[in-house]
């Protein structure tokens, strides 16, 4: 595994593209495999991809993946189905997808993945995370503690990984970065 550092803003959302991009020179489908503690944004990063597309791709290019649910849109509305992978099976269910991109999230996608092109750990400061973890958990607050008491995000083995890197996903910057590119793709047209 090659970890290629740690980025902020727009600079990560880019290396994160470049990344991807050079991959999808060299095989016709990728894995990027997203972690983070509870409370740092895994899921509103994810499902701004799924509304936007990511980079150069389409939505149609991409299937995100967060806690065994599948997302789709046709347009804003999220369309969901849960779906049941295994770490020995998930293979076979992502060779059935059509598409470029595969984004799965999970606190440990090492559970349900043995193997991911570019692992993509997000990071925020404690407060954000507690702050966003109790908005989360209003009608369940003794949550908050369980969740806060997560501190790493482990390694289930067997996995393995090209490339890491962290992204520090504060203010929703995936939002803008997203909307920047379908707005680049809608032009280039």
């Amino acid at each position: 595994m090659t970890d290629i550092g740690t980025f902020k803003g727009f600079e990560g959302m880019e290396r994160l593209r470049r990344e991807v991009e050079t991959l999808l020179l060299s095989s016709p489908k990728i894995v990027i495999a997203v972690a983070g503690l509870p409370g740092c944004g895994k899921t509103a990063f994810v499902k701004d991809f799924v509304r936007f597309g990511f980079g150069r791709l389409r939505k149609r290019d991409i299937v995100v993946i967060d806690d065994n649910t599948i997302y789709s849109t046709s347009f804003w509305r999220l369309n969901w189905q849960k779906i049941s992978l295994r770490k020995n099976s998930w293979q076979n269910y992502m060779d059935t997808l059509d598409c470029k991109v595969i984004i799965f999230s999970n606190w440990v996608p090492s559970r349900f993945l043995d193997s991911a092109d570019i692992l993509v750990n997000l990071a925020v400061s404690e407060r954000q995370r507690l702050s966003r973890l109790q908005n989360r958990e209003r009608k369940n607050p003794e949550k908050i503690e369980i969740q806060m008491k997560k501190t790493t995000v482990p390694i289930e083995q067997p996995f393995s990984v090209q490339l890491s890197m962290t992204l520090q996903n504060d203010n929703r910057i995936s939002f803008v970065w997203c909307l920047f590119w379908m707005i680049r793709r809608g032009i280039s047209l």
